[in-house]
């Protein structure tokens, strides 16, 4: 994922409420062609990338190496974010939903009922960085930080 960016990368995982439809990835596409030329931090271009992944994360990087992103950049990556999810009737804000894959399915599961689900792997939402996206995104429910 996203090869061409640092494992340091700063990244922000985006859990939508819903399955993202064909319509909302071309949404997505158009919205972040648009902003990510345009993001930056005191004056300084950030170089960075996007990614819908199993139709129902959004996750944005910034790969810090080249520029660092701040305050009012990160603020303004949340807007988008938050705007975004208003043109599209998505929620990615609620960190009270959890998506685990089980049984080769993905379902979505309220924080308190994950350990209903010991076996199951949960997606971690808080991820802060690209290895750590790569490497520990997911895991096993009794694993996870979130039990």
């Amino acid at each position: 994922m996203f090869p061409e960016l640092s494992p340091a990368s700063k990244v922000w995982v985006y859990t939508a409420n819903r399955l993202l439809t064909s319509e909302d990835k071309t949404e997505i596409a158009n919205a972040m062609a648009h902003f990510l030329p345009q993001w930056a931090a005191h004056g300084n271009s950030l170089f960075g990338n996007y990614s819908v992944e199993y139709d129902r994360f959004l996750i944005l990087v910034v790969d810090e190496t080249q520029s660092n992103a701040s305050g009012c950049s990160i603020d303004t990556s949340v807007r988008f974010i938050k705007d975004l999810g208003k043109h599209l009737d998505v929620d990615f804000f609620n960190r009270m939903n959890m998506v685990i894959e089980e049984n080769n399915t993905l379902s979505t599961v309220h924080i308190s009922d994950l350990k209903k689900h010991p076996q199951a792997t949960v997606f971690n939402p808080m991820v802060t960085n690209l290895k750590d996206l790569r490497e520990i995104w997911k895991v096993k429910v009794v694993d996870s930080p979130f039990v």
